[in-house]
């Protein structure tokens, strides 16, 4: 089953019991920098956490799922449209553990990874409606 990517409007994300919980979780107040991105039916929530003004290609996400919560950077090393419709990524990938989060596992990588895929290159905002992800881990080179 794929991630859902559902767009969530700002009043929502200050209204939805389900949200309300899952910032409790992660510790998160508001920015209107956020982008949340949940899949309700599986209980996972993928948020990117805003941009710096000097964006370099790092991003910061928190991914919730019924295991635990998670926090991880991505850099980005190639985007390329591959057509219209179409677009391929590759970003290196590292967890952090501390303050509560835990080393992900192999499903709940997958599950990153689905999510990732689908957020693309700006979420439901973006203008492709596929994306080839390729995600290296960022400790030892290798493909995810």
């Amino acid at each position: 089953m794929a991630f859902k990517n559902e767009y969530v409007p700002p009043l929502e994300q200050e209204t939805s019991e389900f949200l309300k919980k899952a910032r409790e979780i992660l510790r998160m107040g508001f920015s209107k920098y956020d982008a949340w991105t949940v899949d309700r039916e599986r209980d996972m929530v993928l948020v990117h956490l805003g941009f710096s003004r000097d964006y370099d290609g790092r991003e910061n996400w928190s991914f919730l799922d019924r295991k635990g919560k998670y926090f991880l950077g991505t850099s980005l090393l190639a985007k390329s449209e591959i057509s219209p419709e179409d677009i391929a990524i590759t970003r290196t990938f590292h967890y952090v553990i501390g303050g509560g989060d835990i080393a992900p596992d192999a499903e709940t990588i997958a599950c990153i990874k689905e999510a990732l895929r689908e957020y693309k290159d700006w979420g439901v905002i973006s203008d492709y409606k596929r994306c080839q992800l390729t995600l290296i881990d960022s400790r030892n080179g290798k493909e995810i």
